[in-house]
């Protein structure tokens, strides 16, 4: 609230660290990215989610009686009421996906809104949190589609009854494993991206797990953060063939539009997300029309790296999510709630990091430029 000449403004907190983690780290000059020192390249090897989930609340790999206890821990706490599976049916049926899932995870909320009084149960709450929001993307979507409400299975994986919900079919293997690497590939990116340092700063006013994860609900439905994805593939569809590519790229960089899926704050070279993301659609897009707009998106990059590398301009991992989300039968309206289902598990964890540390109320300065004080004149003389 300063007005001190001398106070330096930074934009966008560029630089400026908000907290202390060992979540994860994201080596922007290395292009490496590692949860919990392990790297998403090792992880995403035939891992589960739940496996993650274990490694991100523990802090080591699990052991498989480890997993075996947070599985049926997920299980157990995915269930939702009648009334919550009917609020989110609401919601998908009258707004974009992402809002209503905002509307949901709040509508989980208790009675009471003094989390203080609960802190002994963080972690339960956090994790409930991380199965409830994957069943209420499969509601969203079951609404949505004008389906009727078909929810979780006994024994089913979290990846399994996210993809089962969502595309209305029973889900090959090979694509339960898709959506256990997709929801790996996104679980945590770090405090310092916009919804999970918008989890720190909901954490630091006190506020219940569920009012944390609706905000950074928010913070994710914008396009310069979680959109991309959606964005990238109705691209792809709108130049249609690869021989098309270089012409339609060329003309939106000539015009100074933005490629989606190119471009990191952080990233200096390629996200190694999108390396990942990659080797999964080389084996995975078999079908020849999800084929062709796979090799549309490599196209892309093709011709984009040509001419955004020099400025530091590299593939993120939204370029080829959307591409591998299209080819396991996930409409594209639910590429970013899927993302915000994965990603509540990094809120969470960072949730309770936030508290760990204290839970010091985030309150940064403005450098005031407006008038002066100035004399007040009453509304007959004005």
């Amino acid at each position: 609230m300063t007005t001190d000449a001398t106070a330096t403004l930074i934009p966008g907190l560029e630089g400026i660290p908000i907290a202390e983690s060992s979540v994860s780290l994201v080596d922007g000059a290395g292009g490496r990215l590692t949860y919990r020192g392990y790297s998403i390249e090792d992880l995403t090897q035939g891992t589960t989610f739940e496996e993650v989930v274990a490694l991100l609340y523990d802090g080591d790999l699990p052991a498989a009686s480890r997993t075996e206890a947070v599985s049926a821990e997920m299980e157990s706490a995915r269930a939702l009421t009648e009334a919550q599976i009917e609020i989110a049916r609401l919601a998908g049926e009258r707004a974009h996906p992402m809002f209503a899932l905002q509307a949901a995870v709040a509508a989980l909320g208790p009675r009471q809104n003094d989390f203080e009084q609960s802190l002994g149960g963080i972690r339960e709450r956090g994790v409930a949190l991380v199965a409830k929001a994957g069943h209420l993307v499969g509601v969203i979507a079951q609404a949505a589609a004008g389906r009727p409400y078909d929810g979780p299975r006994p024994g089913e994986s979290h990846a399994s009854m996210v993809l089962r919900m969502i595309t209305g079919g029973e889900p090959a293997a090979e694509h339960v494993a898709a959506m256990d690497t997709l929801l790996i590939l996104q679980a945590d990116h770090s405090a310092g991206n916009a919804s999970t340092f918008t989890t720190r700063v909901v954490t630091s006013t006190r506020s219940e797990p569920e009012a944390v994860v609706s905000a950074a609900i928010g913070a994710l439905s914008g396009p310069a953060h979680g959109g991309a994805n959606e964005r990238s593939l109705r691209l792809f569809r709108e130049i249609g063939d690869p021989g098309r590519a270089e012409a339609f790229v060329g003309r939106m960089l000539d015009e100074r539009e933005r490629i989606p899926g190119f471009g990191h704050r952080i990233y200096q070279v390629k996200d190694p997300r999108s390396i990942v993301i990659q080797r999964l659609a080389e084996s995975l897009l078999v079908d020849p029309e999800h084929r062709k707009l796979y090799d549309i998106a490599l196209e892309v990059e093709r011709v984009a790296t040509e001419r955004l590398s020099e400025r530091g301009l590299w593939p993120n991992v939204d370029l080829f999510s959307g591409c591998v989300f299209n080819g396991i039968g996930v409409p594209v309206d639910f590429y970013t709630p899927l993302f915000a289902a994965s990603r509540t598990l990094g809120w969470v964890v960072h949730m309770q990091e936030q508290w760990d540390s204290g839970n010091r109320l985030f309150r940064p300065r403005q450098i005031y430029v407006g008038e002066a004080v100035r004399d007040f004149v009453p509304v007959s003389e004005r």
